[in-house]
């Protein structure tokens, strides 16, 4: 397994870089630590991670890179000939809590304006009649944050939207097709109009996770943890245990002819294989939490939305800054006296 840790940290080497007080030191001991809690499975699934690792981590110098390509992106749509006279329009929505995403993001943009362009948006910041506002973050999931901010500023500037005197974007590394559908249907219906014909997006990554209707569950990668319905016992017990009854929740389990095509695992079997046993881990460190009331979103797969009857959100997608609670709990979850070492460790986040 040496080899295959040292190759995995090639990837991540720089996971926490900016805060040197991180628990968990990123390094091949500390991986090889992980997988070894796998007990004999530890080397498969380093070698399923290591698969699929280069599509679905953001290093920082990615993230700067990227950060780039949509402002780019965004002064050609808006027919901008020059990113000074883009910015003096634009405006970046400010509007998460300042150990959230959002902020450190907003950082590297005006980092990004400054030295690559010579560009001071503290300073143009300051002109009135803004036309542009967009808002950065790094993933949209189940989209409950994106959707609230979104809603806000919309609300007060729905007219000049609609009429298009305004314009308001997404720039995000990663979104899930199901979160993101849910965003356009539900807060297109709170504010009485399509919301696809008022939001633009730019986005590096898609996790295709939409399995409801059929027509569409055909055409998703799945790229993500998604298992199919031959588990435990134990699983389906805590299924039934669920308490949710929504006809409007997503699949508890992936149809198993899906995806039609494995792009995003090894293959079909290895990913059956992959999802049986980080599901069967969460499950064990989840049944260890010994609160009267848990909370009802966590989920052996990540956090979800407490009314769909999954088994998490499943997310497969990482960056150098934190990881998303709604990926599988084996990669993030670090409760005292749950022996357990994550793979990730996790900043401004309680469990």
């Amino acid at each position: 397994m040496q080899e295959l840790a040292e190759k995995i940290f090639e990837i991540l080497k720089d996971y926490h870089c900016d805060y040197p007080d991180t628990k968990h030191k990123m390094s091949v001991e500390h991986i090889l630590k992980w997988a070894e809690q796998f007990g004999g499975d530890g080397e498969f699934i380093l070698t399923e991670l290591l698969h699929f690792l280069p599509n679905i981590y953001v290093s920082k110098e990615k993230a700067i890179s990227i950060l780039k390509e949509h402002l780019e992106s965004f002064r050609i749509r808006y027919k901008y000939s020059s990113m000074n006279d883009f910015i003096k329009n634009a405006y970046f929505i400010d509007l998460q809590k300042e150990e959230k995403s959002q902020r450190e993001i907003l950082v590297l943009v005006k980092e990004i304006l400054q030295k690559e362009y010579g560009i001071d948006y503290n300073f143009l910041i300051q002109i009135s009649s803004k036309k542009h506002y967009i808002y950065f973050d790094d993933i949209l999931a189940t989209g409950g944050t994106i959707s609230r901010d979104l809603k806000s500023i919309i609300e007060k500037e729905r007219d000049s939207f609609i009429n298009k005197q305004k314009t308001i974007a997404l720039s995000l590394f990663c979104y899930h097709t199901l979160g993101y559908g849910n965003i356009l249907w539900g807060l297109g219906k709170d504010i009485g109009v399509p919301l696809k014909d008022i939001l633009d997006i730019e986005a590096n990554y898609i996790i295709e996770n939409k399995l409801k209707p059929e027509w569409i569950a055909q055409k998703q990668k799945i790229n993500c943890t998604y298992p199919i319905d031959k588990q435990s016992s134990k699983i389906s017990e805590y299924i039934g245990k669920l308490n949710v009854n929504n006809p409007y929740s997503p699949p508890t389990f992936r149809p198993e002819q899906l995806p039609l095509e494995e792009t995003f695992f090894s293959s079909k079997e290895n990913r059956n294989k992959f999802e049986k046993i980080i599901l069967d881990k969460g499950l064990e460190l989840l049944q260890k939490v010994k609160k009267e009331n848990p909370d009802p979103r966590k989920r052996p797969l990540g956090d979800t939305v407490k009314s769909h009857k999954t088994l998490g959100t499943g997310t497969l997608f990482f960056t150098w800054r934190n990881i998303s609670n709604t990926c599988p709990i084996v990669f993030w979850w670090d409760v005292f006296g749950h022996n357990w070492t994550p793979l990730f460790s996790l900043k401004n986040r309680g469990i």
